[in-house]
């Protein structure tokens, strides 16, 4: 009787650590699965494909290339000859490739040198054929990057004189 007594409660014991196992690792997973949404100069960006929405890795926030350079007023190419993406507007322009963390920025505004290599975070990379890359590769075309609970914010930077 002693062990079947034992027995039991051995045996509620690993059904119990085992329903909290699992119940951790799915609120750990959800937590590491926020839900961003993406807005650029004070507009979301409506996107009906889930991906087409910024994600998160490793800390750093991805969102689609194509989507938000063309909502900045970009212009996107495809170079087919070195397999890489062109985004430029009318001072500069940045190629990446995908599976890369270097972003070669060529450009000049008057008399400021723009040409620089820029290191990301994380690489460029492909999902089901959307470019993405981190928010901040927007930052040396003079935007403002903002990532707030679960809101990617990219504006372009405006100056004044008082």
């Amino acid at each position: 009787m002693k062990k079947w007594i034992l027995f039991a409660t051995a045996l509620c014991v690993v059904t119990v650590a085992g329903a909290l196992y699992a119940s951790a690792t799915k609120a750990s997973a959800a937590a590491s699965t926020t839900a961003y949404t993406l807005t650029v100069n004070g507009k979301e960006i409506q996107t009906s494909k889930t991906e087409l929405m910024p994600f998160e890795q490793k800390g750093t926030v991805l969102v689609p290339l194509r989507a938000t350079a063309e909502s900045l007023g970009y212009k996107v190419s495809w170079i087919a000859a070195d397999k890489a993406t062109r985004v430029e507007d009318s001072i500069q322009s940045v190629i990446v490739k995908d599976g890369s963390t270097l972003a070669k920025f060529t450009g000049k505004l008057k008399v400021i040198n723009l040409t620089q290599d820029v290191e990301l975070p994380v690489p460029v990379q492909s999902r089901k054929g959307v470019t993405y890359v981190p928010a901040s590769f927007f930052e040396p075309f003079f935007n403002e990057v903002v990532v707030k609970e679960g809101n990617v914010s990219i504006s372009a930077q405006m100056s004044s004189i008082q």
